[in-house]
């Protein structure tokens, strides 16, 4: 194909039979294209288009898309004979374009059955019921389901019985009317309802002019009438009758078939237009045929709303004039050959504005083709290129079954598997292959020895300091230590911190300042240790003495460290140094309270950390004994605090919030009511008491209501061995399980065996590391370990309970911090220093790695554990967080087999 216009009218073809928009094939109806081959040699050159459109559709030995073609010899054969369309329809099905599903032409099989029985003049004339007959033997030779049903009943489909004497005609006796008789009436039935009664489906009943509805008679009676009409009327007119029932049957199927759908795997391939190509012959009949069949074509489209076809006819523009010479009958519009006229580009441009459905059915675009060319001159016609698919719709249709199928089986095997299996009732804790936090021995020494022999390491420490910078040899600053006075009895010493903290301290200081003697660029430190009094009691006046020397000239003094408790008291210090512009880092404080200005930073994970940590564990872990050896997770919660402790009234309300299930809390104040607050309006789920007795007696009443009830012991360990005094012997509960569930406050005391001699008690407590020889312990752990039992005993007190290695990583924050600010500015100022911290450091100390960064004042998911109280020590049955800065050191699971996920921090 050639000529002006031609190039343009190939990619306006190749638009319509590929459209952009999916939903145009069903919207947009396609006049039907004559193409009109002038000259001596216009056959030749006819044929020579044609196989030029052949070739773009089926350029590689397949369908690119559905197309049905008719050659001059098909048409001169079949003219006055026999409807084109029956050719037209049995070639669209064979050979459809790969992995796109065969077309489904039901209508087109069932008129096509009834117009060959129609022409063939041997067959009688039927009745309804004899032509349903007729035509569902074709359907069932057509269809394996229909066949294999109609052979269950005792007969093949070829009319044979399917067994030997009695026994096949007992079978078809007792099977045939239901595996025959029933379905063929039922297909029977399905055609009448949907060829006539149906308004969206009923295209026959609006050819025939019937009206829709249950009214409607049957089909196979009305068909068999119009059978035997058209059997005595000229034979070219029926032909031409039976020409307009296939083409609306024909288009109807179409049309369904070109609906879009996301859904289903064939209508998602049904992407082009189907195609029919006709190249008329050179005689008057031939022509005349075809001139025919592209009028009907436009009024069957018209009336079936069929867009989904695009037709193409080539003809000698002789063969036209001489059909109309011949005689041909012309439609109320002039006949195909009396359509619109004009060249390829006007029939390219009709082709693409072509839009909706029209109320006269389109007539045919005439184009004249030029003279031909030798085909090495011609257009190079590319095929067109619709989407192709790797699976075909039925492979598809399975694969998506079996994911389906997988997906929903998941979480059946899954309840199933959950119903089946006995639930995990061990109790978390136990497990031999733990490491645990052995039994430490007390000191023969007293508490105040231990306290001036950790002052006495200090102040050696600082007189070397003063001994090497004295030389000349190096930048000496100071940080002050505010700490707790000491316990006054050895039984005291395991409520009290005082001791550890000043130790770590000291073996932080001097590993510092060995670094500083190895490396110019680092700074010796001094240590400032003043005593705070007993519980703090004098820590905003110490504050107030640091801030004023801290402003003399010459001072030395970058910061503060300490704070081993959070406490009214201490958070006023806190304050109070944070308006001097002192930096504070915290040891063992965790109340988020404790964060009164952008000055203070700590080394100890928050209150609010700790107890999203400790209720996740209450809810999630096997830790309710039922006295039978196995365990479950509790189910309430009785929370013990005390309202003016700043630390204890924070974390059992953040844990009570936690926890969910409405935990009752009971409050109690040291002293009772005189000694802590004034009565006020009774809250809904809290209780105050007055006595460690009433408190014995109120956590007894909800245990026994609910024996899942854990208490969580929020208060300090002083109250909890008196409370536990009194719950042993002094209360209905005398030999019921106990579960108590407690903080970092009980540790030291839990450690030292203060609670071993009650079987009845179940605690857990938390702590800040893990116990020393545990293999997640990062080297500079394990090397703080050994030095810590090198100078203090591998029996220690302290040594498993993490207050020293708090203290440790405090002074080595603040170290890092003037490092930094000595390396950049040749100079340790304390703001400086805060400059240090407000950017940000990241270091791995001896309770974790310390992932302090910028505008953070805790380090990110700091280790929290988790301990089980046993008469061989205590066990890590819970630990979370970054105990090192590669992934490995990193708990972000715990529970049997990693069941449960560690809280993180965002």
């Amino acid at each position: 194909m050639e000529g002006e216009g031609a190039e343009e009218f190939i990619e306006a073809l190749k638009g319509a039979v590929v459209p952009r928009d999916r939903k145009g094939k069903g919207r947009d109806l396609l006049p039907p294209v004559l193409l009109l081959a002038d000259g001596e040699r216009a056959a030749a050159h006819a044929h020579q288009a044609m196989r030029g459109l052949r070739r773009m559709l089926y350029p590689d030995g397949a369908k690119r898309v559905p197309y049905a073609a008719l050659g001059p010899d098909e048409i001169r054969d079949t003219a006055g004979r026999r409807p084109l369309t029956l050719d037209l329809g049995r070639e669209l099905c064979v050979d459809v374009p790969r992995r796109t599903g065969r077309l489904r032409l039901t209508d087109f099989f069932l008129m096509r059955d009834i117009v060959e029985q129609a022409l063939d003049p041997r067959a009688p004339e039927p009745d309804g019921r004899a032509l349903r007959d007729h035509c569902y033997a074709q359907r069932i030779a057509r269809g394996p389901l229909l066949r294999a049903l109609w052979t269950l009943g005792g007969e093949s489909a070829e009319g044979g019985t399917t067994g030997p004497g009695w026994v096949a005609e007992l079978r078809r006796l007792l099977m045939r009317p239901l595996f025959q008789l029933l379905p063929r009436w039922w297909w029977g039935r399905r055609r009448t309802r949907l060829l006539l009664r149906s308004t969206r489906r009923g295209w026959y009943a609006d050819w025939r002019r019937i009206s829709h509805g249950r009214t409607a008679e049957d089909f196979f009676e009305n068909a068999a009438r119009l059978l035997r009409a058209e059997r005595g009327r000229d034979r070219e007119a029926a032909v031409g009758r039976w020409e307009e029932l296939l083409l609306h049957a024909l288009l109807a199927d179409l049309r369904r078939a070109a609906r879009p759908g996301r859904i289903s795997p064939w209508r998602r391939r049904r992407r082009t237009r189907c195609v029919f190509l006709l190249e008329l012959p050179e005689d008057a009949a031939g022509a005349a045929a075809g001139e025919r069949f592209l009028e009907r074509y436009g009024e069957a489209a018209r009336d079936t709303r069929c867009g989904a076809v695009v037709v193409v006819a080539v003809a000698p523009a002789g063969a036209m004039d001489v059909s109309r010479a011949g005689g041909a009958a012309p439609s109320s519009a002039g006949g195909a050959g009396a359509g619109e006229s004009g060249g390829l580009g006007r029939a390219a441009a009709r082709l693409r504005g072509a839009s909706g459905m029209p109320s006269r059915a389109p007539r045919p675009l005439r184009a004249v083709l030029s003279g031909p060319v030798p085909e090495s001159e011609g257009l190079d016609l590319d095929p067109v290129s619709p989407r192709t698919f790797r699976l075909g719709p039925a492979a598809e249709l399975a694969l998506t079954g079996v994911v389906v199928a997988a997906l929903l089986s998941a979480p059946g095997v899954w309840l199933l598997d959950r119903v089946r299996a006995e639930p995990d009732r061990g109790c978390l804790g136990g497990a031999s292959s733990e490491v645990v936090a052995g039994r430490p021995e007390l000191s023969a020494d007293s508490p105040r020895k231990q306290y001036e022999d950790a002052r006495r390491l200090i102040r050696e420490e600082n007189a070397r300091v003063d001994r090497e910078v004295g030389d000349g040899d190096g930048t000496a600053r100071t940080v002050v230590h505010i700490g707790s006075d000491v316990a006054a009895d050895p039984e005291g010493q395991r409520y009290n911190a005082a001791v550890p903290e000043l130790r770590g301290i000291a073996l932080a200081q001097r590993a510092l300042n060995d670094e500083a003697r190895n490396d110019s660029q680092k700074v010796w430190l001094r240590v400032d240790s003043r005593n705070a009094g007993d519980d703090f009691g004098h820590a905003p006046r110490i504050a107030r003495q640091v801030a004023e020397d801290a402003r003399k000239k010459g001072s030395g003094i970058i910061g503060v460290v300490g704070f081993s408790k959070s406490l009214k008291q201490t958070q006023e210090a806190v304050r109070i140094l944070g308006g001097a512009r002192i930096p504070v880092i915290g040891t063992t404080a965790t109340a988020d309270l404790m964060q009164v200005n952008g000055y203070y930073r700590r080394v100890a994970p928050t209150d609010s950390r700790e107890a999203a940590v400790e209720a996740d564990f209450a809810r999630r872990g096997n830790i309710m004994d039922d006295g039978t050896g196995s365990c479950s997770p509790a189910r309430a919660a009785v929370v013990v605090k005390d309202p003016r402790d700043l630390y204890s009234d924070e974390i059992g309300t953040l844990f009570a919030g936690r926890f969910g299930a409405r935990p009752f809390t009971l409050e109690y104040t040291p002293g009772g009511r005189s000694g802590g607050i004034a009565e006020g309006p009774g809250q809904e789920g809290v209780a105050r008491k007055d006595s460690i007795g009433e408190l014995a007696d109120a956590v007894c009443e909800r245990v026994i209501a609910n024996p899942r009830t854990v208490v969580y012991w929020a208060s300090r360990a002083l109250q909890f061995s008196a409370f536990l005094d009194d719950f042993g012997d002094n209360t209905a509960c005398e030999g019921r399980k106990l579960t108590v569930l407690g903080g970092n406050d009980l540790t030291t005391a839990a450690l030292a065996g203060e609670y071993a001699d009650r079987p009845w008690l179940r605690l857990y407590h938390t702590v800040h590391v893990l116990p020393a020889g545990h293999p997640r312990l990062s080297d500079i752990a394990k090397k703080f370990n050994a030095d810590y039992a090198r100078d203090f005993g591998s029996h220690d007190l302290w040594r498993d309970d993490g207050r020293a290695a708090l203290a440790y990583d405090a002074m080595q924050l603040m170290a890092e911090a003037a490092n930094r600010a000595f390396r950049s500015t040749d100079d340790v100022e304390r703001s400086n220093v805060q400059i240090g911290l407000d950017n940000g450091i990241r270091k791995q100390g001896a309770s974790g790695y310390l992932d302090v960064g910028r505008g953070r004042s805790v380090p990110r998911d700091k280790p929290l554990v988790i301990l089980h109280h046993t008469d061989r020590g205590s066990e890590p049955v819970l630990y979370c967080g970054a105990f090192t800065q590669n992934p490995a050191g990193r708990a972000t699971h715990w529970g049997p087999k990693g069941k449960f996920s560690c809280p993180r921090d965002s």
